[in-house]
């Protein structure tokens, strides 16, 4: 090792050092990166259009919850907003984004749901993938998963049969009222 790698070694170590979450990760990325269907240029690009669509939502006006996911350029919208009207002005905003193919505004109107709601649709979400690793039959890492208000969203690039046997796996995940299926089929690799 040369002299500069040692004093570069020497500086970087104590500003990782409280940061194991940040290593463990951006490692995790890495994995979830190599294994997905997307390019690292469309991974990149659903990324960007996620910001874009958050920043968009904070300058309308109201007391919401939303939840914006983009998978191969598909936009998923969630949440609660108090009004039609804020629901379309969401969905026309993000629709005008560059490199958005399509949108599935799932908004519904009313007051957000709990934190209590939330956690549960997390926990729903982290069953949901848990199950694509045991059960083994589509991978966890060709899947998005989005749960809100007990409503689980399924999104990513499967074969037909795929996209059956993920949704069955969601379907009979425990506290799960309803999927809801937004893959692009592909055909299966000889």
């Amino acid at each position: 090792m040369t002299i500069s790698r040692y004093i570069f070694v020497f500086f970087l170590l104590p500003l990782l050092a409280g940061c194991p979450a940040a290593i463990i990760g951006s490692g995790a990325v890495a994995i979830d990166t190599t294994a997905d269907r997307r390019t690292h240029g469309i991974i990149l690009e659903d990324s960007n259009i996620e910001l874009k669509a958050f920043s968009l939502i904070q300058k309308i006006e109201g007391e919401m919850h939303t939840n914006v996911t983009s998978y191969n350029g598909h936009v998923l919208i969630v949440g609660q907003v108090p009004t039609e009207l804020v629901k379309i002005k969401i969905g026309k905003s993000i629709q005008s984004l560059a490199n958005v193919k399509s949108i599935t505004n799932e908004l519904t109107i009313g007051p957000a749901i709990s934190i209590s709601g939330r956690a549960q649709d997390t926990l729903i979400t982290s069953n949901v993938k848990a199950r694509f690793f045991k059960e083994n039959k589509v991978s966890p890492f060709f899947v998005k998963v989005v749960t809100e208000n007990k409503i689980v969203y399924l999104m990513g690039l499967l074969t037909e049969h795929e996209a059956k046997e993920a949704e069955a796996i969601a379907k009979n995940t425990s506290q799960v009222n309803k999927v809801v299926k937004l893959f692009e089929i592909i055909s299966p690799k000889n």
